[in-house]
C-alpha cells in the first residue's frame, strides 16, 4: 500500500492522520455541542457558516503562501492553530463565545489543505498521481473510523470538555511528524504579479472556474447534509451521540476500503470517466432519506452515498493538478479549495432554511439535486496531462 509513497509522503501521511483525527473528533457532532449551549438550528448554522466563510476568504491567499513560506511551514502552522483553537473551545460557556475559536479552527483547515495537496503533487509523478492521492486519502477515513466513536463515548461518559482536550493534545504528534519532512520546501514560485496574471489568463481560467464551481456544488450538498443529519437523527429517531457517530464512522470505513482502488482505477481507466461514473448514483441515495424511515437502512445508504463522493477525490485532485503547470499547482489548489469552502459556507445555511421551513427531509432532496448539477458540470472537465 505504501510502496508508492516516498519518505516525505510517509511523514505527511502521519500529519494527515493526526489532523484528520482531531478534526473528525469534533466536527461531525459539533452541531450537538452548539445545541447543548443553547443555539437554535439557525444559530447553529450561522456559527459553522461564518467559520467556513472566513476559511473561504483565506483559501487562495493560503495557496499563494505555499510559494512564499513553504509547504512544511504551513503544515506545521496548521497543527499549531488547530491545537490552540480546539483547546480554547473547551473553555466557552455560551454558543456566542464559540465564534472566534471556531473561526480559528476553520483557518487551520485553510492552511493545511493546499499545503498537503501541493506536497503530494511535488512528490508524485503524473502517471501514478491518482494512486498516490488515493493512498494518501486513506489517512482521513482511518482516523474517521476511530474519531466519531471515541468522541461519542467521551461525550456520554465525561462531557465535551474532555473531547476538546484530546483533540488539542493529538496535534503534538502532527507537529513532530511535520518536522521530519525534508527536502526543498518551495515550489517554482508564482508569487510575482506576472505569474498570477498568467494563471488567471484565458489558457487556465476557464478550467479553474469549472473546478471551483464544481467544488461549490458538491461541498454545499455534503456540508448541508452533514449539518442537518445529526439534528434530524436526534429529533426523528432519538438516537444517542454514539449512534449518530456511527453514521460518520461507517462512511469512513467504506472510504478506507475504496480510496486506493478508486485512485488506481482512475489511473488505469481515465479520471474523468471514473468521476462521472461515481457521481451518477449519489442523488438517488441522498433522496432515499425522504422515502425510507428505518435508520439502519439510512445508515447503509448514507454510507454508500458519502463513500462514492469520497471515491471521486483522487480523480478530481489528479485532474486539477494535471490541468496547470507545476509552478501553479499551489495557487490552483487554493482556487479549488476556495470553491469547496464557499460550498461549505452556504450549504448549512441552505439546508437549515429548508429543514426549518419545509419537511425535515427536504435538505437531503436539495442535496441530491445539487449533485445532479455537479455531474453536468463535471462533464465539461477536460482530461489533460501537463508535465
Amino acid at each position: 500500500m505504501f510502496d508508492v509513497l516516498n519518505r516525505n509522503l510517509r511523514y505527511l501521511f502521519v500529519v494527515n492522520f493526526v489532523f484528520a483525527f482531531s478534526i473528525q473528533l469534533i466536527t461531525p457532532l459539533f452541531p450537538l455541542f452548539l445545541s447543548e449551549l443553547g443555539a437554535s438550528t439557525a444559530e447553529n448554522a450561522s456559527v459553522i457558516s461564518i467559520g467556513a466563510l472566513v476559511s473561504t476568504a483565506l483559501m487562495l491567499p493560503s495557496g499563494l503562501l505555499i510559494d512564499k513560506i513553504g509547504r512544511k511551514v504551513l503544515l506545521i502552522g496548521s497543527a499549531v492553530v488547530n491545537m490552540i483553537s480546539i483547546y480554547m473551545m473547551s473553555q466557552v460557556s455560551t454558543w456566542q463565545q464559540v465564534f472566534p475559536f471556531f473561526i480559528l479552527y476553520s483557518i487551520s483547515w485553510t492552511l493545511f489543505i493546499p499545503a498537503r495537496m501541493a506536497m503530494i503533487t511535488a512528490n508524485s509523478e503524473v502517471v501514478n498521481r491518482a494512486s498516490v492521492f488515493g493512498v494518501m486519502n486513506t489517512s482521513w477515513p482511518i482516523a474517521g473510523v476511530l474519531s466519531p466513536i471515541v468522541s461519542g463515548y467521551i461525550i456520554e461518559l465525561m462531557g465535551w470538555n474532555k473531547v476538546f482536550y484530546v483533540g488539542a493534545a493529538v496535534n503534538i504528534l502532527g507537529i513532530l511528524a511535520g518536522l521530519r519532512i525534508k527536502g526543498s520546501d518551495r515550489s517554482t514560485n508564482i508569487s510575482s504579479g506576472r505569474g498570477f496574471t498568467e494563471l488567471l489568463g484565458a489558457q487556465y481560467l476557464p478550467t479553474l472556474l469549472i473546478f471551483c464551481v464544481y467544488g461549490i456544488f458538491v461541498s454545499a450538498a455534503v456540508g448541508g447534509v452533514n449539518q442537518i443529519m445529526p439534528l434530524y437523527l436526534d429529533s426523528h429517531y432519538n438516537l444517542s451521540a454514539q449512534q449518530i457517530g456511527l453514521f460518520f464512522t461507517l462512511q469512513s470505513i467504506i472510504t478506507l476500503i475504496t480510496q486506493i482502488p478508486s485512485g488506481a482505477f482512475a489511473d488505469r481507466h481515465g479520471r474523468k470517466r471514473t468521476l462521472i461514473t461515481l457521481l451518477i448514483p449519489i442523488p438517488l441515495l441522498l433522496a432515499s432519506w425522504h422515502f425510507i424511515h428505518n435508520w439502519w437502512i439510512l445508515l447503509v445508504l448514507n454510507s454508500l452515498a458519502m463513500g462514492l463522493w469520497t471515491m471521486t477525490w483522487p480523480s478530481v485532485l489528479s485532474l486539477l493538478s494535471d490541468s496547470v503547470p507545476s509552478r501553479f499547482v499551489g495557487a490552483a489548489f487554493g482556487i479549488n479549495m476556495t470553491g469547496n469552502r464557499l460550498g461549505q459556507t452556504i450549504g448549512p445555511v441552505i439546508a437549515s432554511y429548508f429543514y426549518v421551513n419545509f419537511v425535515q427531509t427536504s435538505p437531503f432532496l436539495i442535496a441530491g439535486g445539487i449533485f445532479i448539477l455537479a455531474t453536468t458540470l463535471a462533464l465539461r472537465i477536460k482530461e489533460t496531462k501537463l508535465v
